[in-house]
């Protein structure tokens, strides 16, 4: 009897999730061939729609729910009725064990409609009750694109629970891989992604507990989702270390549960099991012991591969059995075997570990029980220089602290070891948000999720759940990411009070010192941020030796920023190479400060038009980080696509920022802050690259995304403004360009004060808009005042911080042009920016063509018409052997015009036409705005 129930529960196992249709079909064969195995599969079934019910997700409900006829949703009494703040419009599936709706908020927050799971079981048992809170509580803390997020939940007024969740269209992991007949190494990396979701969890101190590939569904973009989060429990939570155990999946279960509990080893050991069927199509057997600590037969890939089916072997890319046994067997064999390993200290130590030897592998480097064999690392080596260089798995790695880690510490470990945990996750995050200075970083928690945090702290503070010191480390995790809000105010509350908790805890002096800086220099309050660097070195010796280094490298950052910002160059400079050599220094064990180092100095280095070593200086941190720190790979790259920009390499420029926003997209999903800023980038990129109507379409894009994420006045919805303004000018909306601009400017001031370098580049941005207006207008005096005054104010605060401002002072000049403030300094000046231009950033440079038609410009004003002629005649020539750009074309229309005006002048009507219906034709071809199509078109009309 015992073995017909263990085939039953494999049936069972193997067919639960099928589509009803489907599996009624197989049952009826079963019936022919199997009578008593269909009898007991039956009863299976039969108790499956009576228990289990809270396990389900709302998106397995949809999976193995019959359809629900019309009759059926008229008369349900729900339809219409209010759960929490939803209202229940209709029925999406049901069966045996409850319903899903489909409702929307009712409470008219916003706009979202969820799938709503009501459970037909009752909360009635303690044990059921734990699974509800647990489920709610677990997964509302997650907040990840690789896990289906849980939006609300209750008990309603019967007594049954209900949730409401993110609803995930998608098949099953096995099956999408199957169907879409995923070769090896895709599957590797596929899995490499849904691992992040998992490592993510961990990091939150959750467990999943029920994984299995039914719980994981692949969505229409190729991204794994985890579901059923419903059985993982708080680490934190745990009675006295043992957590109480509500339902097993045989197979996936790991031997050690039944007596021990669930554990990160326990999840790792079900990937192993999941991992071994992705890639060669077995599945766990049910032991024929009915002891539950039994552990199941799995035989691994390699082996297993050579008695599977040629179908198996070609979904997966193969030709044959054997082909397929090779390139399974070797090191994803030993990968699995670790991961299945009975003894649980056997295993990998966590996901991360994981993820590190399967990246290993698809980069045909060796694994972590194989560093040291000299013959298979050689041949690793060989194989990579022969085939090339493999193929990476793009995996996001989160760049914020782990707030509910934080929060729950105190039941992980002791105190020694949880301060350890959490410092260097305060620490790693600081690195992370080098990448930007802690500018340009969208908040990975939304605000309401991170309001709720801090509520929860100090709840669990009062209680006396969570000690001081705890206490003090997630307040200073808190205030960083209320920086990344916008909420300096707040953060510097935070961090105040952090020092006043730890005012007896001379090791934490460091880092809180190192946050204040940080704020502070955010702020342009450079010597306040010098103040509090100087203290955090003061009383670096008490930071613990093993986190010391990194403490020391945050300090000496934000020292150099403060330097820079105080106008001290040189020596920020030299605190900043000091940094770097330090970083460079622990870069084989971990490259991100290196790499983030580098992106700062790289963002320096164009400052001074040194665009070239701050390509390399890109470039380089992108490659240290692209396979183990995406986030900072891809900040490097936004840098990276600017400085393309600007020096006038725009096809590169569209073609990584299209990479760039397919990550974002496959990633984090199209409305997260980060997909938005993509779309910013690329959209800026195709401006410059002529192509406005595809710049337009996408950076409103980014504006929408931002705006509803952000709020309209974040800064990073204000940089998203001025791109779309600069489009508008284009165009000829200068008024909306304008009002963008004002917008902007002072969101830019009231966030980082008048001095800093975003208040600066949007003041640029408003003077540019407000000149095309002005030169649109007959009486524009005293706009074009108000154009000279922004130059030369931001002119003013450049080098007023050692800055050379070669383009600004071009652009201030030229604006000085329009109310006859020119003189022959002024054409001397222009000659000296067109050479340090030119030696800077090559002949060819945007920049460098714009400062020469200026010098046109005053030279002509200044009566040298000859001169003028000749240089216009040159510049023409030269732009003609340029790519075709916004700023070539744009150069082309302007040299055409002028030397139209100048034919014009001399009575040579034919050659003005000539000109002028060049520019003309090249300003439709471009669609540039309005006023100026229509003023060379008056041009053409005046002569008869």
């Amino acid at each position: 009897m015992a073995n017909l129930e263990a085939r039953a529960l494999d049936w069972f196992d193997h067919h639960a999730d099928m589509a009803p249709q489907a599996r009624a079909e197989h049952l009826c064969a079963l019936h022919q061939t199997d009578p008593e195995l269909h009898a007991e599969v039956a009863r299976l079934f039969k108790a499956d729609a009576l228990q289990g019910a809270l396990l389900q997700s709302p998106q397995k409900i949809l999976s193995v729910c019959g359809a629900t006829s019309e009759h059926d949703e008229a008369d349900d009494p729900r339809i219409g009725s209010t759960l929490g703040a939803w209202r229940i419009e209709g029925v999406i599936g049901s069966g045996g064990m409850g319903r899903v709706y489909r409702a929307s908020r009712a409470d008219g927050q916003y706009a979202q409609v969820v799938a709503l799971k009501c459970v037909s079981v009752k909360a009635t048992s303690p044990v059921l009750a734990e699974v509800i809170r647990n489920e709610r509580d677990v997964l509302a803390l997650l907040e990840h694109p690789n896990i289906a997020t849980l939006l609300d939940g209750g008990v309603d007024a019967t007594g049954c629970p209900w949730f409401a969740m993110q609803l995930v269209q998608g098949e099953a992991i096995d099956l999408w891989c199957d169907h879409h007949r995923l070769d090896i190494r895709a599957r590797v990396a596929l899995f490499v992604q849904l691992c992040e979701g998992l490592r993510y969890a961990h990091g939150k101190g959750a467990l999943h507990s029920d994984l299995k590939p039914s719980n994981v569904l692949v969505d229409e973009a190729g991204r794994p989702v985890l579901l059923d989060f419903g059985l993982s429990s708080l680490t934190a939570r745990s009675h006295g270390g043992t957590q109480r155990r509500v339902a097993m999946s045989f197979g996936y279960t790991a031997p050690e549960v039944a007596a021990e509990g669930y554990s990160v080893a326990s999840d790792i050991y079900a990937l192993g099991v999941m991992l071994c069927g992705l890639l060669c199509g077995a599945q766990p057997q049910v032991p024929d012991s009915t002891l539950p600590d039994v552990a199941p037969s799995l035989p691994l890939p390699g082996h297993h591969a050579r008695g599977a089916s040629l179908q198996v072997a070609q979904a997966r890319g193969m030709k044959s059995t054997a082909a397929l046994s090779r390139v399974l067997g070797g090191d994803l064999d030993r990968i699995v075997a670790a991961c299945v390993a009975r003894d649980p200290a056997q295993r990998p130590a966590s996901v991360a570990q994981l993820q590190a030897d399967l990246r290993a592998w698809l980069d045909m480097r060796p694994i972590t029980e194989r560093q040291q064999e000299a013959g298979y690392r050689l041949r690793l080596f060989l194989r990579r220089h022969r085939i090339g260089a493999a193929v990476a798995a793009l995996v996001l790695i989160g760049g914020g602290v782990g707030l509910a880690t934080g929060i729950r510490l105190h039941g992980q470990a002791s105190e020694q070891a949880q301060a350890a945990q959490a410092m260097r996750r305060l620490f790693d995050s600081s690195f992370d948000a080098l990448t930007t200075g802690g500018l340009g970083q969208s908040p990975l928690m939304s605000v309401a999720m991170l309001r709720d945090a801090e509520a929860n702290l100090r709840g669990d503070a009062a209680a006396g759940r969570v000690d001081a010191d705890v206490t003090s480390l997630v307040l200073m995790a808190l205030a960083r990411s209320y920086t990344t809000l916008g909420d300096y105010r707040h953060a510097m509350e935070l961090l105040e009070e952090t020092q006043t908790q730890s005012a007896a805890r001379e090791d934490r002096r460091a880092p809180i010192q190192a946050a204040m800086a940080h704020l502070l220099n955010i702020q342009s309050r450079h010597p306040q941020a010098r103040d509090a660097v100087r203290e955090g070195l003061a009383h670096i010796d008490a930071v613990p030796a093993t986190e010391r280094d990194l403490a020391h490298l945050t300090l000496e950052v934000e020292l150099a920023r403060a330097q820079w910002g105080m106008a001290q160059i040189d020596e920020g400079r030299a605190t900043l190479q000091q940094a770097l050599a330090h970083a460079e220094d622990f870069a084989a064990h971990d490259p991100r400060p290196l790499a983030a180092l580098l992106i700062q100095e790289g963002q320096w280095l164009r400052l001074f038009s040194d665009h070239e070593a701050a390509k390399v200086d890109f470039e380089r941190a992108i490659a240290l980080t692209r396979q183990h720190a995406p986030i900072i790979a891809d900040e490097a790259t936004v840098d990276l696509i600017h400085t393309l920009n600007q020096q006038g390499q725009h096809a590169r420029a569209v073609e990584l920022g299209t990479a760039l926003l397919e990550r974002r997209r496959q990633m984090l999903g199209e409305e997260h802050p980060e997909t938005g800023k993509a779309w910013a980038v690329l959209g800026n990129s195709h401006f410059w690259n002529g192509q406005a109507d595809i710049a337009q379409e996408f950076v409103q894009r980014s504006v929408d995304i931002l705006s509803a994420a952000l709020g309209e006045d974040h800064p990073e919805t204000a940089r998203a403004t001025l791109v779309r303004g600069a489009i508008h000018s284009h165009l000829g909306r200068a008024e909306e360009a304008v009002a963008n601009g004002r917008r902007a400017l002072s969101i830019m001031q009231q966030a980082y004060g008048p001095k800093h370098q975003e208040s600066m580049r949007a003041m640029g941005y408003l003077a540019a808009a407000l000149a095309v207006s002005a030169s649109s207008r007959p009486d524009a005096a005293k706009a074009w005042d108000e154009v000279v005054d922004l130059f030369a104010r931001r002119v003013g605060l450049g080098q007023s911080q050692g800055l050379p401002m070669l383009s600004e002072r071009m652009v201030l000049i030229k604006a000085k042009l329009r109310l006859g403030l020119v003189d022959e300094a002024a054409q001397e000046e222009l000659e000296d920016i067109i050479a340090a231009l030119s030696e800077a950033m090559g002949a060819t440079n945007d920049a460098v063509q714009s400062a020469r038609f200026t010098l046109i410009e005053v030279v002509l004003k200044l009566g040298k018409e000859d001169l003028g002629r000749t240089l216009l005649e040159t510049l023409l020539r030269d732009v003609s052997t340029l790519p075709v750009t916004m700023v070539t074309e744009s150069m082309r229309i302007s040299c055409h015009e002028k030397l139209g005006d100048l034919a014009n002048a001399h009575g040579a009507a034919d050659t003005a036409r000539e000109h002028w219906q060049q520019a003309h034709d090249i300003a439709m071809r471009i669609e540039l705005g309005q006023p100026n199509a229509q003023r060379l078109e008056n041009k053409l009309a005046s002569i008869k």
